[in-house]
């Protein structure tokens, strides 16, 4: 019985950690993403991510620059023609070059998810590594929220040029959404565990 009531308890909250992510987040999902871009004469601009139209949203500053995201923030990468499919677009109408640009998302409720495959098994799903239409493009992420979901990821150039003024680039990454709802058969598991632990001590008792 103590065997039973353990191995429930594990599935239990297996349940509540594959619970805890939405994925296939589109654009118009991702409001409230504050979105920081730097430029190469040391000025820096933060524009709030906001829905455009079904399925698609961006963040843009007065500068001008930009970034935009329509459908899925998967994207599809073909290593095979080195060609991006979909994915975020950045946009510089800047007098000068973009040397950085930042998603702060975990406080609006979202996560980067950098494994390709869910080796943690942590609900996130399959996410992807950073991929760019700039090769000198890499990603540095900060706030760990857990295994390998962060909160911030920071576009750099190892040429220190993320997007060349007067240009336009695509990247991919996996960006989930934190859930905090409970599924309804995990509910019923935990009173369930509940009532069998309570015959459980009543047998004991006697």
């Amino acid at each position: 019985m103590k065997k039973f009531i353990l191995a429930g308890l594990l599935a239990f909250f297996a349940c509540q950690a594959n619970a805890g992510f939405i994925q296939g987040v589109t654009g118009e999902d991702m409001v409230g993403v504050e979105v920081t871009a730097t430029f190469a004469d040391g000025a820096s601009e933060t524009a709030t991510w906001a829905a455009i139209t079904t399925g698609a949203g961006g963040a843009f500053g007065i500068l001008p620059w930009g970034v935009l995201l329509d459908g899925d923030s998967f994207g599809e990468y073909d290593p095979l023609t080195d060609t991006l499919y979909g994915g975020f677009l950045m946009m510089n109408f800047y007098d000068f070059d973009m040397v950085s640009l930042s998603f702060s998302a975990l406080s609006a409720g979202f996560v980067f998810d950098t494994a390709f495959f869910d080796a943690s098994a942590n609900g996130s799903g399959s996410g992807r590594e950073l991929a760019a239409s700039n090769p000198d493009v890499f990603a540095v992420y900060s706030d760990n929220y857990m295994d390998e979901l962060y909160g911030t990821m920071t576009l750099l150039s190892s040429s220190q040029v993320v997007l060349a003024s007067g240009e336009m680039g695509v990247f991919l990454t996996d960006t989930d959404q934190i859930s905090e709802e409970v599924p309804a058969p995990a509910g019923f598991a935990m009173i369930a565990l509940a009532l069998m632990g309570m015959r459980l001590a009543r047998k004991s008792s006697k």
